[in-house]
């Protein structure tokens, strides 16, 4: 006959780590009133005895869900795209050390919806904010977070006038490693495809490429710079106006993978050759960019850390009631494979 596991309560945990219930109860309940280091000790032995918290039991009682939301613009491609997945990756990762749920919503502003509404329909107080659309004005609805103790972050740079936690990657690096690469190949003409200009990352990497140029006496021709939106599509398309230029670019470089992906298909399709016609560099280091042939040259952005981190600034938000929000800036590498070529002769 099979025992019957016997499950672990708080005042079994509170029994073996010598304190009261209460404080095992603050620390399960995520308040703000037990010093890090208890918290961690007693988190670390209700693991050991395999204690299993009652989510549904707390949520009831507490009115809001042991749950994660993240948040992002409506985009029929977020979960096909590994540079969206590669940051869920790190989401999860947090997640699972800080006992959370994870729920996804997508946010049409164009319909009244909202970051605060989600929060209020589904009483969640954590979230993080992806890829934030600033074809609108956000700050009423980031305010409103604030005032309601819906503690969040957000991946990439918030433009906004409010402090909030935010986690992006380091935009003038990421490019001046990608232009000097292409420089000491011999590169002196280079094309540019931008990103979306309703985004952080688009104008940043645009202002850097422009400043960047300058100082390493870059033709700056304005036909160099055409528009794209971090899309396969805008680099198919977007590339053929530098490919139809009288004196071409040697060397082009994208805002983003998927855009370097789409203009390498338009590129073949003409019959050129990546990189002995023209080099090929994109931002990002997606999994599709060591998929391609050739091999994509691209500024790695540490997708899956940034996530871990969007989530580590939130919840340490929630935790710590003098913690000031921050933006935490990463740094690029520059991942080199095929797409460049060697030196020019």
């Amino acid at each position: 006959m099979m025992r019957r596991k016997v499950s672990v309560t708080i005042k079994d945990i509170a029994k073996r780590a010598g304190v009261a219930h209460s404080t095992v109860s603050l620390v399960m309940n995520e308040r703000r009133y037990v010093s890090p280091k208890l918290r961690e000790r007693v988190l670390r032995i209700a693991e050991q005895m395999g204690y299993e918290p009652n989510m549904v039991a707390r949520s009831l009682i507490s009115r809001k869900s042991p749950t994660l939301a993240v948040v992002f613009p409506e985009h029929p491609r977020f979960f096909v795209t590994t540079y969206f997945l590669m940051i869920i990756n790190g989401i999860q990762n947090a997640c699972k050390k800080y006992n959370r749920a994870l729920m996804f919503f997508s946010l049409d502003q164009t319909k009244g919806e909202s970051y605060f509404k989600v929060s209020r329909k589904w009483l969640v107080n954590l979230m993080v904010i992806m890829n934030v659309d600033y074809t609108r004005d956000i700050s009423k609805d980031i305010q409103d977070l604030k005032n309601n103790n819906i503690y969040f972050s957000i991946v990439t740079r918030y433009l906004g006038k409010d402090k909030v936690n935010s986690v992006c990657i380091d935009n003038h690096e990421g490019v001046k490693l990608a232009l000097e690469h292409l420089v000491s190949l011999g590169h002196k003409r280079i094309g540019f495809i931008g990103g979306n200009p309703n985004s952080s990352d688009g104008p940043e990497r645009l202002e850097a490429f422009k400043t960047i140029s300058n100082k390493l006496n870059l033709d700056q021709d304005e036909e160099l710079i055409v528009q794209g939106d971090f899309t396969f599509e805008s680099g198919e398309s977007e590339v053929q106006k530098l490919l139809g230029l009288e004196k071409k670019p040697t060397a082009i470089f994208a805002a983003s993978d998927y855009i370097a992906i789409g203009a390498m298909r338009t590129i073949k399709a003409r019959g050129l050759s990546i990189p002995n016609d023209i080099a090929l560099i994109g931002f990002d280091d997606t999994l599709e960019a060591s998929f391609v042939q050739p091999g994509l040259t691209t500024v790695k952005q540490p997708l899956p850390e940034m996530g871990e981190a969007a989530v580590n600034l939130a919840v340490r938000s929630m935790n710590d009631p003098d913690f000031e929000p921050q933006t935490l800036v990463l740094r690029p590498q520059l991942i080199v494979r095929e797409s460049c070529g060697a030196k020019r002769s």
